[in-house]
């Protein structure tokens, strides 16, 4: 674990100082090195995006997107019986209103890594296309993900459509992103709140789990 720690510091300092550039570098040696994408994610990438604030999640999302898959790529192969009945499917999307997704690809990176089947409906997502999704019986939780507080309302109208659509009780609802929070989850009756997306899958493999 100690010479993990070399690889992960290296991977948050170079977010942190957004040096994205050398930090494909350092993910590279991580990555050879044997390091799980689950534990660059979480001990490099998002610890260094803490240091860096918003601007260093901006600039990651852009380094960043062609990376994700990778770095769990492996992670997903070794993890492919983790979660054993294979009918459970996550639905995730940014609400409607928002165009941003390297939370929410992070989210379906950890996700996929642990081998959960998932669904991404994409950006800027209507609450009539989660809706279209929980009819199936495989879809268990739909995920919302928002960077813009502004989506609020957005949010509501999504969750008060799950609502009504007779499929409630048979799904979970976690909202995350900057534009979320515990307080916004209990007012429009999200199952879960995720400060992030390490947070997110926690909650989501919890659910999902055939021994929970």
């Amino acid at each position: 674990m100690e010479n993990n720690q070399v690889f992960l510091t290296k991977i948050r300092n170079k977010v942190a100082s957004l040096e994205f550039l050398e930090l494909r570098e350092a993910l590279k040696e991580a990555y050879n090195a044997g390091i799980t994408g689950y534990e660059m994610i979480k001990y490099g990438i998002l610890e260094g995006i803490k240091c860096s604030g918003d601007i260093g999640l901006m600039i990651a999302a852009e380094a960043l997107s062609k990376e994700l898959p990778q770095l769990t790529k492996r992670d997903t192969k070794q993890n492919k019986n983790n979660i054993q009945n294979s009918s459970q499917k996550v639905v995730i999307g940014t609400v409607q209103g928002d165009i941003h997704d390297f939370g929410k690809n992070i989210l379906i990176a950890l996700l996929e890594s642990s081998g959960i089947d998932i669904e991404d409906l994409g950006v800027d997502v209507p609450p009539e296309r989660f809706l279209s999704r929980v009819e199936f019986p495989e879809v268990k939780v739909i995920a919302i993900s928002s960077l813009l507080s502004i989506t609020a309302d957005n949010i509501k109208q999504t969750i008060d459509l799950l609502d009504k659509s007779g499929f409630r009780n048979k799904i979970k609802i976690i909202i995350g992103g900057s534009g979320t929070s515990q307080k916004l989850a209990k007012e429009v009756k999200a199952d879960a709140y995720a400060k992030d997306a390490v947070k997110g899958l926690d909650v989501i493999k919890k659910w999902v789990s055939p021994h929970e």
